[in-house]
C-alpha cells in the first residue's frame, strides 16, 4: 500500500500540515506582541514555507538515496567480476580432474567450454580497449569502464549455461563412477554459478530502482547537474 500514489499523495499533504503547522509556531514564538494574532510575516507565509521546507527534505532524502542506490551498482558489478574469476578457476580445475579420469569427448567438451570462457573474455578486453580509445574524453571513467565491461559480463552470462549444461552432463554420464573430488567441485561449480545469476538478479533490480529515483520530484530537475544518468541492465 505504500507504494500506491495516492498513499503518496496522502503522505505529502500529511507532511505540509505538519509543517505548516511547525512554521505558525515559530512565528508565534517570534512575535513580540503576545496579543497579536496575525503571526506570519506576509499571508500564506507558513503554507509557502511548508512547501519550500517539503521540496528541500525531499531533495535531500532523494540525492541520498540515489547514492546509495549508486554505490550498490558498483559492488554488486565488481562483485559479479570476483564470482565469474572464481566459476573460471573452478572449470581450470574441473579440467584437470577430467584429464585423469573422463573419455576423451567428454574431456574434449570440458575443454571447449574453457577455451570459449578465455576467448569471450579476450575479445570483450579487445572491444574494451577499443571502446576506451574512442571515448578517451568521457567523463566518468567509473562509470564508463562499467558500460564497456558490460560484453564481458554478457558473454560470460552465455557461457555460463554451457557451464551449468556440462556439470549436468558429467554428473550424468560419471553416475556412479565419479569420485568425491569431483563430486565436491561439480557441487561447487553448480553453487557458484547459482551466486553469479543471483547477484546479476541483484545487480538489475539495484539499477532498476535507481533509474526510477533520479526521475522522481524534484530530483528530476536537478539530475543533469549532479551526473545522474540511466545504468545499462547485464
Amino acid at each position: 500500500m505504500t507504494n500506491k500514489p495516492w498513499f503518496q499523495v496522502l503522505k505529502a499533504l500529511g507532511l505540509m500540515a505538519m509543517l505548516t503547522i511547525f512554521w505558525l509556531i515559530i512565528f508565534a514564538a517570534l512575535e513580540p506582541d503576545p496579543n497579536e494574532m496575525d503571526y506570519e510575516p506576509f499571508s500564506g507565509a507558513s503554507v509557502v514555507l511548508a512547501i519550500v521546507t517539503y521540496c528541500v527534505i525531499s531533495f535531500i532524502m532523494q540525492y541520498t538515496k540515489v547514492i546509495n542506490f549508486k554505490e550498490e551498482i558498483n559492488s554488486s558489478f565488481y562483485a559479479i567480476s570476483i564470482k565469474e574469476d572464481h566459476v573460471k578457476q573452478l572449470l581450470t580445475q574441473l579440467q584437470d580432474v577430467t584429464d585423469k579420469m573422463m573419455d576423451h569427448e567428454l574431456k574434449m567438451s570440458v575443454k571447449q567450454t574453457f577455451s570459449e570462457l578465455v576467448e569471450e573474455e579476450k575479445n570483450s578486453d579487445h572491444a574494451t580497449s577499443d571502446g576506451t580509445d574512442n571515448q578517451h574524453y568521457q567523463t566518468k571513467k567509473k562509470l564508463s569502464n562499467q558500460s564497456t565491461s558490460l560484453g564481458h559480463h554478457e558473454n560470460i552470462s552465455q557461457v555460463s549455461e554451457k557451464v551449468t549444461k556440462l556439470v549436468e552432463r558429467i554428473e550424468r554420464d560419471t553416475k556412479g563412477t565419479a569420485n568425491h573430488s569431483l563430486e565436491a567441485l561439480m557441487a561447487e561449480i553448480k553453487e557458484a554459478t547459482a551466486m553469479v545469476t543471483n547477484q546479476r538478479l541483484y545487480h538489475n533490480e539495484t539499477v532498476s530502482r535507481y533509474n526510477r529515483s533520479i526521475y522522481a520530484l524534484p530530483l528530476a530537475f536537478f539530475r543533469k547537474i549532479f551526473g545522474f544518468t540511466e545504468q545499462p541492465y547485464m
